[in-house]
């Protein structure tokens, strides 16, 4: 599935789309301000295993970035 969002006024029904998609362990492409980034929800092991799967890598041994809103 393909859904594109744009900066300026989201789709509130689009962001919903995208926020079930990670729920369901799902794995999303977002771009960064250098290069496009691959994610999943940190909490769906299988997910997980997927991104490193797609980045071809071991995913016993794999190290990935996380983000979150804050540190709290």
């Amino acid at each position: 599935m393909y859904i594109r969002l744009y900066n300026e006024n989201p789709n509130p029904k689009q962001i919903k789309q995208v926020v079930d998609i990670l729920e369901k362990g799902g794995v999303i492409i977002y771009p960064t301000d250098t290069v496009y980034g691959i994610g999943c929800d940190i909490t769906k092991p299988r997910a997980v295993e997927r991104v490193a799967r797609i980045k071809d890598l071991n995913p016993k041994k794999a190290r990935f970035s996380f983000i979150c809103y804050d540190i709290s």
